[in-house]
């Protein structure tokens, strides 16, 4: 299984929108949405909110066999078509392009 974390910004001005979202994930009709299109990539996600002085970032881990493919899946998936021009508003990002490939550090097992 192959691990990666991503660090999404909340641009300024999108912090109700994300939480309305955020709501609808859990309480909603969306988790069954998310939780079915993770399914189907193959992918174990989990997502944080890291609330900081400068800025709110949503920090993201997919697990799974290839989760940066996966990511590309979920993102062009028909179905989750809103959900990405939600995420691409909120976050700022692309969601034809792959995702930044974070660099890993430090891995205490390792």
């Amino acid at each position: 299984m192959a691990l990666i974390a991503l660090s999404l910004p909340i641009l300024p001005g999108k912090k109700a929108k994300w939480q309305e979202m955020a709501d609808e994930i859990a309480a909603g009709p969306m988790k069954a949405r998310l939780d079915a299109s993770r399914k189907a990539a193959g992918i174990h996600e989990r997502t944080f909110i890291q609330e900081t002085p400068h800025g709110d970032f949503v920090i993201v881990t997919l697990e799974g066999d290839d989760p940066l493919t996966a990511f590309g899946g979920m993102m062009a998936d028909p179905s989750m078509a809103d959900f990405a021009a939600w995420a691409a508003d909120v976050h700022g990002m692309d969601p034809d392009a792959p995702p930044p490939s974070p660099r890993l550090i430090y891995d205490s097992k390792a």
